[in-house]
Parts: structure tokens; C-alpha cells; sequence
């Protein structure tokens, strides 16, 4: 039972015996948690402080004087008198303690007596600037790149103002992913505020359609272990379709415990089974690369016939949702309830790509040759957007977000010299968000073997050459800049 020990720790959890079980909720889940710097102890984490600071609700109206409390984390362990500041920037999660306890960032810190910070973005984790009512589409007007970045500037206004010790002192950014981005973003828009910045697995380039995604997922999957999986998988798409086409996926369905209310035929429900699949090697290519080997040595040793094989990892993927009361949820309405509940990140989330970024990951291209099926196309996602946020929330309105969010910053086509001349860009070559970040130039590093966000621990022997050669390029160049 060798699968067993991939597949529990990653796919496995208790669904509360809920008659209906929504089988995409996991994976979403796990798709936005906050990323690592490796592993900590209370110990290390005691001299981690939680406080609030009071923001405006809209930066840019000068009428509303209403406020919300950000909340963010402080570590001044190290610190002495105008030593450098380094803050993570917190991204579209809820922010613990782990970058100001360990990683490569607190060591900085640790080697140039700098004091840590870790900010909580506007929506996210306690950062509610409307509190429970933050979700509603009315009260969502307030989220955007462009207030987050506004309440970072008013952030680090307020620590150099209100602590003379930190007057003069310089200020790094760090960031990894969507925080990324903003670190990067911070430097064009801020300059004053911002001495030099990292930005790990950083996407720079808004984009609708971003088919390149999964097609990295599958080229990564491949460098991993081999064509002979990635063929498998594709195969086992193919008779996926093949099924759906020919009316016969009830009877799969029926064996993965599918809600009777599924609709084969409805093109949102098909997309939906699809995304939702899909999702789940989107989770082990981008946070849990390491498992890539188990994942298809699960898929090669299940039969010697492709689809049989397919079939069957499916009754493993989806064993939970098999054993829970009633069924589990296949269909569209699975999907949108994630994208729907009142009190969830993953809304806030989904609500910026609507309106800045897009940032779809479509498998409906005319490549025949897609591991993935052609089964999600982005008209998919635009309805997603309509449904959750309601009917103004149209393709024409995202298209106009991309445009602009592209326009103010540029995307990922600028010469450092200059522009971004103060940011350091690292990328895993497994990552499939690297196709929309820049991946070439003396400031950037693409790390072979390595997938999203998994640079930001602290030098360890367990890691490759290049992996620890490129965090000390990493310090040199942050340390010129305080």
C-alpha cells in the first residue's frame, strides 16, 4: 500500500459528515495557504509580538474618515539603533509567525542587528476592514493592490515616525507569490519608502487567460519523474473526455459517490470537474513538489491499462467525499459556494483576480496534445466572476482591470537598468507561476529542481549548491542597500 503514504497526509480530511460533501474545497484551501520558511518552535517564536495599527478604510478619499486595525507582527529582538528594517509583506493568507522566528529574512535581520515586521494584507487572516460584513460585494470596493500597497506606505510612515530608533533606518521588502508582486510594485510606486526589495516567485504580468500555467504544471511533472507519467496522466484525460462525451461519466461518477444532480452535459458542470482535478496537481507541482515521484508512482502502479489506472487514482483522490453521508458535489455549484462564502479569503482572493489579474489556469487551448483536457475555458472563470459578485462584474470589467493594473506597472518586459533596479527576483524552475514573472536579467535567479516560494528558508545543507549560492546573492544584494 505504498500510495498510502503519499496520499493521506495531502488529499485526506474529516468532512464533518455533512450530507453533501464539496470535494474542491481542500485543495483551494491548501492552493492559498501562507508559504514557509521552514520549521519553528514556541522558543523561537517568543520574542514575536502581535499589535494593530489603525488604517483608513480608503486611502484615497479624503472625505471618508472611516478606519479598520491591521494587524501585523513585530520581532525587535535584534535590533539597534537605526539598524535596517525588514518587512515580509503578507499576501493572501493569514499571517503566523514563522518569517520573523526563522528563514532567510530573520537571519538577515539576526546578521545586520535589523528589526522584523510581517504585515497583514487588507481581507485577509484579522485584517477586516469592514469586519464581518468585509465579504459583501459592497463592502469588497476597498480591496485592491493599490489600497494594500497605500496602507504598506502608511505603515512604514508610522514605525519611522514613532520610534526614534528606526528614524533613519533603511527598509527591505520581502515578499513571496502574490506578496511577491507587491514588494516589487512597492518599489515603482514608493520609492522614497523602499531601499531594496525580494521578490520570490513573484507574477508581474496580469493576465486573463493563463493557459501557461498547467502546461508548466505538466512539463514540471515530467522533469520530476518522466514522460511515461505525464502520458499516462494525459491518456486519462483523454478518457475522461471521451466519457463525458459519450454519456457514459454517470457510471464513474456513481463510483466516486457523485451527487445525482450532476449535469454531464452543462458545460459549467464539466469545466468545474475538470478545474477541480486539476486543482489538485496544481497543489502538488506548486506547494508539495517533493511529492511529485509518489504522486506517479501512485499513477504507474495502479494497472498496466492507462484508463483503468485513471479510474482508479480517482477512487483514491476522491475516497473522503466516497465515504462521507450522502455524496459529494461535482457541479458548478461546488465550485461558486467557494468562491461565494461570506467569511472566506478564498472570496477575497477570487474578487482581486476578477478585478486586477485574472490569472485563470484554462485548459481549453487548441493544442491537442494538452495533459490536461480541454475542458476549462476561460469563459468558465468569467462566469465564476459574474455569479459571485454579481452583474456588473462582467469579462469587460476584468479586461479593463488587467489593462490597467499592466499599464500602471508594466509587466514583466522592462530592462532593470531602468526600471526595478532595486529588486531581486528569484523563481523555481518547477513553478508554474514563473511564466508570468521575469525570469531573465543580472538580478533574477531561476532555481533548477525547485517549485514556488520554496526559497525563503534559511541556508541548509539539504538544499542544492545554486539553491543556498543563490540566497547568499540574495543577502549581498539586499545588504548593499543598508
Amino acid at each position: 500500500m505504498k500510495w498510502l503514504s503519499f496520499v493521506l497526509p495531502i488529499l485526506l480530511w474529516l468532512p464533518n459528515l455533512w450530507a453533501v460533501y464539496n470535494p474542491y474545497r481542500r485543495n483551494l484551501e491548501l492552493l492559498f495557504q501562507e508559504p514557509s520558511a521552514g520549521s519553528y518552535t514556541k522558543n523561537d517564536a517568543v520574542s514575536v509580538e502581535e499589535l494593530w495599527l489603525e488604517q483608513k478604510v480608503d486611502n484615497f478619499d479624503a472625505l471618508n474618515n472611516q478606519t479598520w486595525k491591521m494587524r501585523y507582527l513585530r520581532n525587535g529582538k535584534y535590533h539597534r539603533n537605526q539598524g535596517p528594517i525588514f518587512i515580509f509583506v503578507g499576501g493572501e493568507w493569514s499571517i503566523s509567525p514563522g518569517f520573523l522566528s526563522t528563514g532567510l529574512t530573520h537571519d538577515m535581520a539576526v546578521e545586520n542587528s535589523g528589526m522584523l515586521f510581517y504585515t497583514e494584507h487588507r481581507y485577509y487572516g484579522q485584517s477586516l476592514p469592514h469586519g464581518k460584513e468585509s465579504f459583501r460585494v459592497d463592502k469588497l470596493q476597498h480591496l485592491s493592490i493599490y489600497q494594500s500597497l497605500a496602507d504598506l506606505a502608511h505603515f512604514i510612515r508610522f514605525q519611522k515616525s514613532e520610534n526614534p530608533r528606526m528614524k533613519q533606518s533603511e527598509v527591505i521588502l520581502v515578499g513571496g507569490s502574490y506578496s511577491g508582486s507587491m514588494v516589487a510594485w512597492m518599489t515603482q510606486l514608493y520609492p522614497d519608502l523602499i531601499a531594496a526589495s525580494w521578490a520570490s516567485s513573484a507574477p508581474l504580468l496580469a493576465k486573463a487567460d493563463f493557459h501557461e500555467y498547467m502546461e508548466v504544471a505538466s512539463n514540471s511533472i515530467r522533469l520530476s519523474y518522466g514522460q511515461n507519467c505525464t502520458t499516462r496522466m494525459q491518456k486519462g484525460f483523454q478518457h475522461l473526455t471521451k466519457l463525458f462525451e459519450e454519456n457514459q461519466i454517470p457510471e464513474l461518477l456513481q463510483k466516486l459517490n457523485g451527487c445525482e444532480d450532476y449535469e454531464p452535459n452543462d458545460p459549467l458542470d464539466r469545466a468545474a470537474f475538470f478545474n477541480g482535478l486539476g486543482n489538485y496537481f496544481a497543489l502538488i507541482v506548486q506547494s508539495y513538489s517533493s511529492y511529485i515521484p509518489q504522486l506517479c508512482d501512485t499513477l504507474m502502479s495502479l494497472n498496466s491499462n492507462d484508463e483503468v489506472a485513471f479510474e482508479g487514482f480517482l477512487e483514491v483522490l476522491f475516497a473522503e467525499g466516497r465515504r462521507s453521508t450522502d455524496c459529494q458535489e461535482f457541479g458548478y455549484g461546488a465550485m461558486l459556494q467557494l468562491f461565494s462564502d461570506p467569511i472566506s479569503g478564498i472570496r477575497a482572493w477570487f474578487y482581486q483576480t476578477c478585478n486586477e489579474f485574472g490569472w485563470y489556469s484554462t485548459t481549453a487551448t487548441s493544442d491537442s496534445s494538452s495533459t490536461f483536457g480541454n475542458q476549462v475555458p476561460l469563459s468558465y472563470y468569467e462566469r465564476l466572476c459574474l455569479d459571485a459578485f454579481g452583474p456588473e462584474q462582467t469579462r469587460e470589467k476584468l479586461a479593463q482591470g488587467i489593462e490597467q493594473t499592466n499599464n500602471h506597472f508594466g509587466g514583466y518586459h522592462f530592462n532593470q537598468s531602468e526600471r526595478y533596479g532595486e529588486v531581486f527576483f528569484t523563481h523555481g524552475q518547477l513553478d508554474p507561476w514563473r511564466s508570468l514573472g521575469k525570469q531573465k536579467g543580472n538580478q533574477v535567479i531561476v532555481l533548477r529542481g525547485y517549485s514556488h516560494c520554496e526559497d525563503l528558508g534559511g541556508i541548509q545543507v539539504r538544499d542544492s549548491v545554486q539553491m543556498n549560492l543563490a540566497k547568499l546573492r540574495v543577502m549581498s544584494f539586499l545588504r548593499r542597500h543598508i
